[in-house]
């Protein structure tokens, strides 16, 4: 009987997806979905494609090549277990991840949040990565005070999480088929549905950074932002039908990078959030540019002004 289903998208790094693989525990009760997203056969030896050596052991090899947002949802089709996780083909489980299992199996949560860890992927050295340090104020959040709203709204990855597959397939939540940002609105709607969540002091999920991987080099690559920031502030109409408070901050930064990237979507966004939030469009300039650099009143209200005249 399958308890676990393990689904891992994968494209153009065989060897850190063995890794990968080999981190997995061989257990009867585990399944493994490897969905390659057309991988280039100048890369991949698809005649001796990365194996896990568990008995429930499926790869799918698709052409589409829609990224990982499509893998996922192909390979959520194929889950036979209770419980779901969502791996990255260059992380890597540690063996603790054998006593969440033991430990988690009759969880009455939809959700269960875990401790990541942040290395480089190449020496396995922790990161100075400042931004997974956010993880662990969450889940140090739900822990001594009870909050959720961080862990429900906030964390946008997939990984180091246990999610309930009846939870998943009976509200029909699925992945963002696009190039960037596929896991936002995945991660966003099943935190605001979730009826139950829960978060351990737990480590077993480690994320490791790489150049070449979609993160490094954040909003740089063409047409980055732009779906960067769609997808974003789409999830806060979820958050904000859910009455969950709106990240403010995570705003902020997207519209200071379309100010000076594209002015006309930061138009639309800028006023989009006004609306949102119930924010006048000084107190949402503040939050934009403030910390970078102090602006009088009367040149934050000009400002506002020519705004609406872009």
């Amino acid at each position: 009987m399958v308890d676990f289903s393990i689904i891992i998208p994968h494209k153009d790094i065989p060897d850190l997806l063995q890794r990968c693989l080999d981190s997995i525990p061989v257990r009867d009760d585990v399944q493994v979905i490897v969905v390659d997203d057309n991988s280039d056969g100048n890369i991949v030896d698809f005649d001796h494609f990365p194996q896990w050596k568990g008995k429930y052991y499926e790869c799918y090899f698709t052409k589409e090549g829609k990224g990982a947002g499509y893998a996922r949802n192909v390979g959520i089709s194929h889950v036979k277990g209770k419980w779901l996780l969502f791996m990255d083909a260059d992380d890597f489980l540690l063996p603790t991840v054998n006593l969440v299992f033991e430990e988690e199996i009759d969880s009455t949560a939809d959700i269960i949040f875990f401790r990541p860890r942040f290395v480089h992927s190449n020496n396995l050295n922790l990161t100075s990565n400042r931004g997974g340090s956010k993880y662990y104020s969450y889940i140090d959040s739900y822990i001594e005070k009870g909050d959720e709203i961080e862990l429900r709204t906030r964390w946008h990855s997939p990984w180091s999480k246990l999610f309930r597959f009846s939870f998943i397939s009976g509200n029909g939540i699925r992945f963002e088929e696009v190039k960037y940002s596929n896991d936002v609105m995945f991660s966003t709607i099943s935190g605001c549905k979730a009826e139950l969540i829960d978060a351990k002091d737990k480590c077993f999920y480690v994320v490791t950074e790489r150049e070449g991987s979609l993160t490094s080099h954040f909003c740089q690559k063409e047409g980055e932002l732009e779906t960067r920031a769609s997808i974003f502030f789409k999830s806060q109409q979820i958050v904000r039908e859910y009455d969950f408070p709106l990240d403010e901050e995570l705003a902020a930064r997207y519209l200071r990078r379309l100010f000076y990237g594209n002015r006309h979507l930061f138009k639309y966004y800028f006023n989009l959030f006004c609306q949102f939030s119930g924010d006048t469009r000084i107190q949402l300039l503040n939050q934009i540019f403030e910390a970078n650099r102090p602006i009088s009143r009367i040149r934050r209200e000009a400002f506002a002004f020519f705004i609406t005249m872009l």
